[in-house]
């Protein structure tokens, strides 16, 4: 009969590994949110300004000064 030892990682690596994890899901919540903020802005803009003549691009340029 044999006595096999089973090792198991310490709990504080899989925690450690579980805040990094919850870390980068953070990171990618806060960027996706972002982008829909810029989004609605830009809908907001577009419906807002509907119907009104733009600025040409090398008017807009010439003012950026590029």
């Amino acid at each position: 009969m044999s006595s096999t030892i089973v090792k198991s990682k310490p709990a504080s690596v899989d925690l450690e590994r579980q805040i990094r994890r919850g870390k980068a899901v953070l990171r990618e919540l806060k960027s996706t949110l972002e982008d829909l903020e810029d989004r609605r802005e830009i809908a907001a803009a577009k419906k807002r300004n509907a119907g009104k003549s733009g600025t040409p691009l090398r008017e807009a340029a010439k003012e950026l000064g590029l």
